[in-house]
């Protein structure tokens, strides 16, 4: 390494590091490789679609945060069915209830 590179940590420091910060107390999952992003693409017919509720996203959140989206995707929903988007309104749906479905495990793993 030349004078003026700066010091970079050896991969071994990394690992040690990554190891170290998972944030299983949050999620409940063994994970190191970063949080799930907001919007993950998914392949579609057109390959231009993202899904905001897949099991990986869903068990990253937090309560507050899937109480937030369930919101958020109940009014999303109904603004898409008043302006007649049957198409979007049911993939809201179906977002939707992945939503409570995940809220609904998380509230019977604390009552157990």
């Amino acid at each position: 390494m030349s004078d003026d590179e700066p010091d970079r940590p050896s991969a071994r420091d990394l690992v040690r590091k990554r190891s170290r910060s998972y944030a299983r107390d949050v999620t409940g999952r063994h994970h190191h490789i970063g949080a799930a992003p907001d919007l993950q693409p998914m392949l579609g017919e057109d390959g231009n679609e993202y899904v905001t509720t897949s099991d990986v996203q869903l068990a990253q959140r937090t309560v507050a945060q899937l109480a937030q989206q369930r919101d958020r995707t109940a009014h999303e929903m109904a603004s898409a069915a008043a302006d007649l988007r049957f198409e979007d309104a049911a993939r809201l749906r179906d977002d939707l209830s992945r939503v409570q479905a995940e809220l609904a495990r998380r509230a019977d793993s604390r009552e157990s």
